[in-house]
């Protein structure tokens, strides 16, 4: 009985499902803890030392023993293993029909093997489109052997499974009549062979004599059939061998590849990380001949080393559909492009079998995801303390990144001798590779790190212990002049902000708003706090209270100043935020805000929900009740009759009572400033607009001596509102202060929603001054840019000015055209057609 080969089988693949790498003493109980739980069946803890070698061996492995861990790894029973297969076996006279029914068997066994093993359901994985053509072309061609190369995580072996599978279908016309062996390294080879000699190993493997030339009978049934003999090898990476024994396997590889010469009936298919096809290479570079019998695929990257490329966005959303029904239209695109990496889809997966719900705007996934990939590959790994010493050396020989994120490998030479194996893991394991440059024609070797997203985790990692983990106004000022000029400091910010709030250290994260961001990165980032703190209510009970404890709310509130509405990001961000509100007051905040822009879309389901969510409210620190001023205009739109109140009245005799001098300007005030005004579209006048704004910055002369995201955008709208109905000195003065500010929106923090009221401004400007061609111009990009975001009261100004400018021109097609494109427009969006219609010369506008 060949107990060796089955038992070194059945170790390899017990290590495969548990997850160890390198076994000891105290991994053996916990295997025989996981045995009897998952069969119900014991086999003692002495007897797993006993294998693995801890323990002496006095007698054979009793059949039960075997029998029982072969069900453990694979669910198989013995007698269906590659390695059983061969026991008692008599050498009989070859038959083409026996030894393919060996192949179908050993190849179905190691199918099996793999989906088990499946990081994620087997039938949630795709074949990949790349590796059917690539095999198809190389199936047809006079190579004799080709392999998929790639770090590791880019799914070879289940991508060869798929193909495997696709190339043993019955609708594979073009592999009618050819055989697939499909074996794992680890179980094809072992260290206790005399020999790695791989015509001898197929040779065992399939019961045949030594004696009988496998490759010859191979070659004869070729020239009956046509059908060839596919040999797909993978597993390399879990095969434990010394670095002379990986050389004398590589040898016997080589030497079967010499043996078989031109021979079209013999195809050999290897999956190999690539540290493993480098070694390989390196064996084969210097003769011409076996580079001939190559096949690189159509996608081989030599940077890289690698012929596998990431998944396509099509493969992406194929995956994702599958996992729970997903809708693809509500993945994050940020995050796809992270999915593009095959390993990043099985944490995802288990990210979201942790929580179905798991789906965030922001790159929330995508740190999770890092995060992840960091515990599995590195502090769960072998040699985690040396890896981790290692990677801080790297780091810090960067400048912590300021010298970009590779470093010369002479500079290592002390780490390289002290911590060899980890090194040697970490480049197996696709965390850092060795590339070659040339620095003044002479060849020099660099470290560097693969992703650079893993890189930016370690160099975050470093300056937190450089800050002796104190997160303070310090730390992010640093981050912010060190690396001001380079990308990665957003995503330190990114990284500072998960780590705060994991800790929940909350009060640090006012420390960000203390930073010079742009519009979109003050957005973003509040966007992303929000979505950091709901996932971490999910886990942790008191997020809540320690929002209240650091009154964070409160903080952010007074960010949300700046009203960006042309930013999606906005909007999102105070729905999150919503969900994790502390109290009624903050509630009332977040919810007058969104009234605002569902006023603005003039959509009257949201307008009425929206009713429903602010009613009964305690409005009494406010100077107007939000649900009034939402309930007006809901009136409005609807045609519902409304009595006559203070503020319809005080919008009618440009009159405020209602505003009350001395008040703060805060993001409260700010709310009700922009609710009235948009409320006096509907009740008052153009006139009534200016005199409005003008009441406004009255009120607050010190706020409007300075230039804040706020006072440009009221500036903006009365600069819009001059425009509109009194063109003239004022207009361009204003109009002119406004461009110069806009040209320095750095410095100024000019919003989106700013930008975009301006460019309204210069259409109305140029068709005053009779610059039509312009004018239409930026009334379509006006339209496009508020149809994106359903700023819809705004995309009917600008329909209404470009149908007055070719009124202007006489040019009645055109006219006809945004007539009809403005009436489906507002059909579309269930608009009342009496709202804003439009003047009776338009209305009646004929030819003359």
């Amino acid at each position: 009985m060949d107990e060796i080969s089955i038992l070194n089988e059945l170790k390899g693949l017990i290590l495969i499902k548990t997850g160890i790498r390198t076994i000891t003493p105290a991994d053996c109980k916990r295997i025989s803890i996981e045995i009897s739980k998952t069969l119900n069946k014991n086999v003692s803890e002495t007897t797993i030392k006993r294998l693995f070698g801890f323990a002496v061996v006095k007698h054979n492995f009793s059949k039960f023993t075997i029998t029982t861990l072969s069900e453990y790894v694979s669910g198989e029973s013995l007698e269906n293993w590659p390695s059983a297969i061969n026991i008692n076996a008599e050498n009989t006279p070859l038959s083409w029909t026996a030894i393919r029914n060996k192949v179908n068997k050993i190849t179905d066994f190691t199918l099996k093997g793999v989906k088990n093993r499946s990081g994620m359901p087997y039938n949630m994985t795709i074949s990949r489109k790349f590796a059917e053509h690539d095999f198809n072309d190389f199936f047809k061609s006079k190579h004799s052997f080709t392999a998929f190369i790639s770090q590791p995580g880019y799914g070879k072996t289940i991508l060869l499974s798929h193909l495997a599978e696709k190339v043993l279908a019955d609708n594979a016309p073009n592999y009618k009549d050819s055989t697939i062996l499909f074996i794992q390294a680890y179980s094809f080879f072992n260290a206790e062979q005399a020999s790695l000699n791989f015509e001898d190993q197929l040779k065992l493997l399939l019961n045949i004599s030594k004696k009988e030339n496998l490759i010859n009978f191979i070659d004869n049934n070729y020239a009956q059939s046509g059908g060839k003999f596919v040999i797909f090898l993978d597993g390399f990476s879990e095969l434990n061998l010394k670095k002379d024994l990986k050389k004398q396997l590589f040898d016997s590889i080589i030497n079967f590849l010499c043996a078989i010469e031109n021979m079209d009936s013999i195809k050999l298919v290897m999956g190999m990380r690539s540290t493993t096809w480098i070694r390989f290479y390196e064996l084969i570079r210097h003769s011409a001949y076996l580079k001939t019998k190559w096949f690189p695929g159509n996608y081989f990257n030599v940077t890289d080393v690698s012929n596998v490329p990431s998944l396509t966005e099509k493969e992406v959303d194929l995956i994702i559909s599958k996992i729970d029904g997903i809708d693809i239209r509500e993945i994050n695109p940020k995050l796809k492009v992270q999915l593009k990496f095959p390993f990043h889809i099985q944490l995802y997966y288990q990210l979201r079998e942790e929580d179905p719900d798991f789906n965030y705007s922001t790159n929330i996934t995508f740190h999770e995801l890092i995060s992840r990939f960091i515990q599995e590959n590195i502090y769960r790994s072998n040699y985690y303390t040396e890896k981790i010493l290692f990677l801080k050396k790297v780091i810090q020989l960067t400048s912590y990144g300021k010298k970009g994120n590779s470093v010369p490998k002479d500079n290592l030479i002390a780490e390289l001798s002290a911590f060899k194996n980890a090194y040697m893991e970490l480049l197996s394991d696709g965390i850092l590779m060795e590339e070659k440059r040339y620095e003044d024609y002479h060849p020099r070797e660099f470290v560097r790190f693969i992703h650079p997203h893993i890189f930016e985790y370690f160099l975050f990692i470093e300056l937190l212990e450089k800050f002796h983990l104190q997160v303070d106004r310090e730390f992010f000022q640093y981050i912010q002049t060190e690396y001001e000029t380079d990308a990665v400091r957003f995503q330190l910010l990114q990284w500072t902000i998960r780590f705060i709030v994991r800790i929940g250290d909350l009060k640090s994260l006012a420390n960000v708003f203390h930073l010079p961001l742009n519009h979109f990165e003050h957005g973003y980032l509040i966007l992303f706090i929000a979505e950091n703190l709901k996932y971490r209510a999910r886990y942790s009970t008191d997020t809540v209270q320690l929002l209240k404890e650091h009154d964070l709310h409160e903080t952010i509130i007074s960010e949300l100043i700046n009203f960006d509405f042309v930013d999606s990001g906005y909007k999102e961000a105070i729905s999150v935020l919503l969900e994790i509100a502390d109290s009624e007051k903050h509630t009332l905040t977040y919810q007058a805000i969104l009234a605002i822009m569902d006023i603005q879309s003039l959509n009257q389901s949201a307008i009425s929900t929206r009713l429903q969510l602010l009613e009964g409210f305690d409005a009494s620190g406010w100077q107007v009740d939000p649900y009034e001023i939402t309930l007006l205009a809901h009136s409005k739109i609807t045609g519902k009759p409304v009595e006559r109140n203070e503020l319809i009245t005080g919008l009618e005799t440009f009159k405020y009572p209602f505003f009350k001098p001395g008040i703060t300007l805060d993001t409260r005030q700010g709310i009700i400033y922009l609710l009235t005004i948009t409320l006096n579209i509907f009740y008052g006048s153009e006139e009534g607009s200016i005199q409005l704004i003008d009441t406004i910055i009255k009120l607050h002369p010190a706020e409007f001596s300075k230039r804040s995201a706020f006072t440009i955008l009221i500036m903006n709208l009365k600069a819009l509102s001059l425009a509109q109905s009194h063109p003239g000195k004022e207009a361009d003065r204003l109009e002119r202060i406004l461009s110069t500010l806009h040209e320095h929106k750095s410095r100024f923090k000019v919003t989106q929603y700013a930008e975009s009221l301006l460019k309204m401004t210069q259409a109305y400007q140029l068709k005053n001054k009779g610059e039509y061609t312009k004018a239409c111009q930026y009334c379509e990009e006006c339209i496009q840019l508020f149809k994106r975001n359903d700023l819809n009261l705004n995309c009917l100004l600008m329909y209404n000015l470009i149908i007055s400018v070719y009124s202007d021109l006489n040019y009645i097609a055109k006219v006809n055209e945004y007539k009809y494109e403005r009436l489906c427009f507002m059909e579309e969006k269930n608009i009342p057609t009496t709202l804003f219609t439009l003047p009776k010369e338009f209305t009646d506008f004929k030819h003359h």
